[in-house]
């Protein structure tokens, strides 16, 4: 098996950090990129056979943070929801827009504000323990330069089915120190497992097992991994942040800069930028990441799964 080449296209916005293939609400294909130099967000209409066509929308951010690197808009990360709308990430605004489609176009609703400095990056859909997981969702953000994890979701108490962006805010906030700023440490990527998948289950198996687990976050800088337990409505930490050993202040990361993380069954990959490597950790039942294996490679940024 190989990979072919079906199209190319120029984007218009500059330094493209993410990509995210879609459906909208006519059921057509739209692939949507972040573009980190100019935060643009910008919508490519896909043919059924995957050929990607011109620019059909362009959505710029607007503001900045209070940090040097928040000097203007700086998209970063597009998220999916289950209930339709899309998410993307605004690392120099710290803002996560939302969106909704109409015929096919991407409409932007409004924003979610984060506290200042805190740099929105990559974003994680969590399970949730909801009867309503379709439009009761949770996401997780990694803030790059508060050194933060930010829960965000729909309001609780409003009618999740028809919510607006006056219904989403911030649920959470969860602090990964102790090398939080001024100290140069940056969160840059979270994976989720469940306890499922850490303890081999391959039969039936409680609902909570499937929701419940731990989500792992690679810090540059320090170059760690730390872990945090999910339950299926809150993130915690696992031990004081100061305390040794990866229930606390986490585990090294084996490389330089882990930009990017993957869990795959009892897996957990880090892409390790700097130091043009791929770690392989191997989950034990409780959680604990043993280093297994590492690849050379080159720059690695991004895993994506075929």
């Amino acid at each position: 098996m190989r990979l072919v080449e079906l199209s190319r296209v120029p984007t218009p916005g500059h330094a493209v950090t993410h990509v995210v293939f879609v459906r909208d609400d006519e059921g057509q294909g739209r692939l949507i990129t972040a573009d980190y130099a100019d935060g643009y967000v910008c919508v490519h209409p896909v043919t059924e056979s995957g050929v990607i066509l011109e620019v059909a929308q362009m959505l710029r951010g607007e503001g900045h943070g209070p940090l040097p690197a928040q000097e203007c808009p700086h998209a970063h990360w597009v998220q999916p929801l289950p209930d339709g709308r899309v998410l993307t990430s605004d690392l120099g605004a710290d803002r996560i827009y939302v969106h909704h489609w109409e015929h096919g176009e991407l409409i932007r609703e409004g924003a979610v504000i984060l506290a200042p400095g805190t740099g929105p990056r990559d974003q994680h859909l969590l399970p949730v323990d909801s009867d309503d997981p379709a439009h009761d969702w949770r996401v997780a953000v990694a803030g790059e330069w508060g050194g933060t994890v930010t829960l965000i979701g729909p309001e609780p108490g409003h009618d999740a089915k028809h919510s607006d962006n006056g219904t989403i805010r911030v649920l959470q906030t969860v602090s990964l120190g102790p090398d939080a700023l001024p100290k140069p440490d940056q969160a840059a990527s979270l994976a989720f497992v469940p306890w499922n998948a850490l303890q081999g289950n391959t039969g039936a198996v409680a609902a909570s097992e499937g929701i419940a687990g731990l989500a792992y976050v690679g810090l540059r800088g320090s170059e760690r991994i730390v872990t945090l337990l999910w339950d299926g409505k809150r993130l915690t930490r696992l031990d004081e942040p100061d305390v040794p050993g990866w229930r606390g202040r986490g585990i090294d990361c084996a490389g330089s800069r882990p930009r990017h993380l993957l869990a795959i069954g009892n897996l957990l990959l880090a892409a390790n930028e700097a130091s043009n490597n791929v770690a392989i950790f191997r989950l034990s039942a409780d959680g604990e990441p043993n280093l297994a294996a590492t690849l050379p490679s080159g720059a690695p940024t991004v895993f994506v799964r075929l």
